[in-house]
């Protein structure tokens, strides 16, 4: 799932090896965007087919929200997703692990000059970011006009905020927009899907790379199912890794969580991530939640020598991604040997989410200790 703020010249990439022989646009969006080295690897991990030997296919969009499964309505007495299972009732949870390994950190983005600026024209603001190859933060108000004692506004005065932006590497662009100012015209668009047709916070990379021109965070001001916007959530974007939507998404609602879990404090790892987004695309195809392969898999992580893991959840149908990222971190905190891989510091780690046909999203979280 790829969200651009315009549609643009697609950018050829010259691999070292072809892509997997897998008949899906999901695929072939994740093979364009991965660097030389990840095509390597996604390669050596998927040789053309899927892990039960079933061709992958591809999941539906964030716009799609047609849901072909019935599931028991969820309550605040019982958060348990159960199938049957051999006979057993089981919790559709998973996690696998092996013993220790280490990974490469992946490369940082080269440093940019720590400076926001102020663009409150969305075109120019646009123009302006992909020219100083800076992120772009959009905040759209849900007044008709900006208005300068908007709570996010004031927020995005302090200087407290400001030093955490400029704390991080790259430069900023801060673009503030009313409804009658733009706004309503940008959530219109398809690429702003996640901020539930409201006012909202979205940044665009427009850094120099393969997330160039992506939106890569949506933070909507509609209060949603399990997802609302809350002031730590602004405070935690400068320092998310560079990453898609869906990725940086999950990795938020890790980062938000009251407990304060510990996983994603190593290394975003870059083929860490995309095995994680490959599973998630896995999972979505079969419509079933699993770790199908991982034995195979975690040997190609490591090498071999083991230390990886791996923990999978699954929203309940029907769900937005914002609101399924935050259900299925509380998933994983309901089990105590998935929260013990996502509460612990790890040396580098891969989340990703991706939604089937039925309207659910399959969460996967890839460790390296």
């Amino acid at each position: 799932m790829i969200n651009r703020a315009f549609d643009g010249p697609k950018r050829d990439l010259v691999a070292p090896v072809g892509p997997p022989a897998i008949n899906s646009d999901v695929w072939q969006t994740l093979w364009q965007d991965a660097t030389a080295a990840t095509r390597t690897a996604i390669a050596r991990l998927l040789p053309g087919q899927a892990h039960d030997g079933k061709p992958l296919m591809q999941t539906a969009s964030l716009c799609d929200s047609r849901d072909s499964i019935a599931r028991p309505k969820k309550t605040a007495e019982s958060d348990q997703r159960t199938c049957c299972c051999g006979g057993m009732a089981i919790v559709l949870l998973a996690i696998a692990t092996t013993t220790t390994a280490a990974m490469t950190e992946a490369a940082p983005p080269a440093d940019q000059p720590a400076v926001i600026m102020e663009i409150n024209d969305y075109a120019v603001a646009l123009e302006t970011a992909r020219a100083r190859q800076s992120m772009l933060l959009v905040s759209i108000e849900p007044t008709s006009q900006r208005q300068e004692d908007d709570p996010i506004a004031r927020q995005l005065a302090r200087s407290s905020l400001r030093d955490r932006f400029t704390a991080a590497s790259g430069s900023w662009v801060f673009c503030r927009l009313g409804m009658d100012e733009g706004g309503r015209e940008l959530i219109k668009n398809a690429s702003f899907e996640a901020l539930r047709h409201g006012p909202g916070i979205c940044v665009i990379d427009q850094m120099a790379g393969r997330w160039q021109g992506r939106v890569v965070t949506v933070l909507p001001r509609t209060p949603g199912k399990y997802y609302d916007y809350r002031e730590t959530d602004l405070e935690l974007l400068p320092n998310l890794p560079r990453g898609s939507l869906t990725q940086r998404s999950l990795i938020l609602a890790v980062r938000r969580h009251p407990e304060g879990p510990q996983s994603t404090c190593g290394s975003c790892d870059d083929v860490l991530a995309t095995a994680a987004a490959s599973h998630s695309v896995h999972q979505a195809s079969l419509m079933r939640q699993g770790h199908h392969g991982w034995q195979t898999r975690s040997r190609q992580l490591t090498g071999g020598s083991g230390g990886a893991s791996e923990v999978c959840a699954e929203s309940w149908p029907g769900q937005d991604l914002l609101d399924s990222c935050v259900d299925c971190v509380a998933c994983w905190r309901q089990s105590a040997g998935h929260w013990q891989a996502v509460s612990s510091p790890q040396t580098a780690y891969g989340y990703d989410i991706r939604r089937g046909n039925n309207g659910i999203w399959y969460a996967t979280g890839i460790f390296i200790r």
